[in-house]
């Protein structure tokens, strides 16, 4: 069986869907605004508070100190965190086209061109022309590199055709990235797909 459910270690909570965290920094009137850092073996992950109830994810590799940057919808934000981090940010891993997700990667790809000490930015996504500025299309079973860290791509459409999970699996640590497949109370609404397409992509 090759369904995302069936990747997830059974010791992790549901928490780890969003990425690998204990979750330690909300406040009692509202959403936080700080970074939550979850520091691994080969990686670290930085849990970034994006418009009202969303998330972005700085990933960086331990060894190379390469980093991507999982659904990039408030660039400003992102690129403080990265500069703060000392990391080196080349790619942009958008889950799916929603403008919640992706809304931010026409921006950041004009001031990684405007700016050359930034460096050359990737973006990678399901082959979907509604995803802006994807320079990197990709597939099921489809892999990149985070420096030394590999990435492997999960087709799960239903919420969107071309929606993909990035997952990271190192000897001693599993991440997945879900944008909206997978939420702590269930699965994201089918807005282009049937149930039967998210059971699919979830279980078998």
């Amino acid at each position: 069986m090759s369904g995302l459910l069936n990747i997830l270690p059974h010791r992790i909570s549901q928490g780890l869907t969003a990425a690998y965290f204990t979750v330690t920094s909300w406040s009692i009137r509202g959403r936080s605004t700080l970074v939550q850092t979850t520091e691994m073996a080969r990686m670290t992950v930085q849990k970034i508070p994006a418009l009202k109830d969303n998330f972005m994810y700085l990933v960086v590799c331990n060894e190379t100190k390469s980093a991507a940057i999982v659904d990039p919808v408030e660039p400003d934000r992102v690129l403080q965190v990265a500069k703060e981090a000392g990391v080196s940010l080349t790619k942009v891993l958008t889950t799916h086209h929603h403008w919640d997700h992706a809304g931010g990667n026409a921006d950041l790809w004009k001031r990684y061109q405007a700016d050359p000490s930034l460096g050359k930015l990737s973006i990678y996504g399901g082959n979907d022309e509604r995803i802006d500025n994807l320079t990197n299309p990709v597939g099921q079973d489809d892999t990149l590199e985070i420096g030394n860290l590999k990435v492997r791509c999960i087709s799960t459409p239903c919420h969107t055709t071309s929606h993909i999970c990035y997952y990271i699996e190192t000897p001693e640590d599993k991440v997945v990235f879900t944008g909206d497949t997978l939420f702590l109370a269930g699965c994201g609404r089918f807005f282009e797909g049937t149930a039967q397409q998210m059971y699919d992509a979830l279980i078998t």
